[in-house]
């Protein structure tokens, strides 16, 4: 299948090029392994062509301003020559499509990809599969690069993760067939539901924040009537219940907190079995901002009557 390299002018143009494909980033949605968003959510994105704004935390910043020493450095320990891969690759018939970090080349290399990931010890401990010398990445990062080197037909890619700081972990990966056909499928199925006006299903703690935002309007002077609503009753009760737990909860929260305070008096900090005290004091501050308009949802409830 013939596959399209374009330069992207910009980081605009780049997120335009994203909306019309799955890329490497968001195939893991698909397979519902991605920490960062939900088919759901990428279903309705993708429908709308919608370009996702990218957020990014402390820790992508400084990863992004480390890319570029560690991708050399780990070269210069191999013996490569590396370039930063500034194209965005596609199959439009398939409409996938992959940004990459680095390419390995040489006189005498095959080209190859490098993935680069900095990543915190604690991080590593907890998220990556370590059993002797046999270390797998998260898998939506494994999903990633299956999805890369589909996408630009090259035969090896290596994670390259810098570990803590001051330890490199160096993974070779080659085309897996099979992950391959079935990115391929996921994606055909995707598109096609699409095409039909067939959303999956929201997982609706996991797409809360998304589906308040996909009706964030609400139509002035508008009254609907659900009262023969089996559902909505059933879950408007659970609501409530859950509000009452909560309440109690944060009562009975604010009642040990001011016995704590009464034990440590006017300490600033302390200790405890099995934790620490701070007790510092904020002083007043002004804040002014502005704040993004959103649907006002409350249930009210009549009050039983007495007697």
């Amino acid at each position: 299948m013939p596959v399209e390299s374009i330069k992207p002018k910009n980081e605009k143009e780049w997120l335009a090029l994203r909306t019309k494909d799955i890329t490497s980033t968001e195939v893991s949605a698909l397979f519902g392994i991605s920490p960062y968003t939900t088919e759901f959510e990428l279903w309705h994105r993708k429908k709308d062509n919608l370009a996702v704004d990218f957020e990014a935390n402390e820790r992508m910043i400084w990863g992004t301003r480390l890319q570029d020493a560690i991708a050399f450095g780990i070269a210069k320990d191999q013996g490569w020559k590396v370039r930063r891969m500034d194209e965005y690759m596609r199959i439009p018939e398939l409409r996938i499509g992959a940004s990459f970090d680095f390419s390995i080349e040489g006189k005498d290399v095959e080209p190859g990809l490098l993935e680069i990931k900095n990543v915190d010890s604690l991080q590593y401990k907890q998220g990556w599969s370590i059993d002797g010398d046999n270390i797998e990445a998260p898998p939506h990062i494994e999903l990633q690069v299956q999805h890369q080197l589909a996408v630009s037909c090259r035969q090896y890619a290596h994670i390259g993760a810098l570990i803590g700081g001051n330890k490199v972990v160096l993974l070779k990966r080659e085309p897996d067939l099979a992950i391959i056909q079935a990115i391929k499928d996921k994606v055909q199925l995707f598109w096609k539901s699409i095409d039909d006006g067939v959303a999956p299903k929201p997982d609706f703690q996991k797409d809360a924040d998304f589906i308040s935002k996909l009706y964030h309007y609400a139509e002035p002077g508008k009254y609907v009537d659900v009262s023969g609503n089996a559902e909505f009753t059933a879950l408007a009760k659970r609501h409530k219940e859950l509000g009452s737990a909560m309440k109690a909860c944060e009562i009975e929260r604010d009642g040990l907190k001011a016995q704590m305070l009464m034990i440590i008096g006017d300490a600033e900090k302390g200790q405890a079995e099995g934790c620490t005290i701070s007790a510092g004091l904020i002083g007043p501050v002004h804040v002014e901002y502005d704040r993004e308009g959103y649907r006002a949802f409350k249930l009210n409830w009549p009050r039983a009557k007495k007697g």
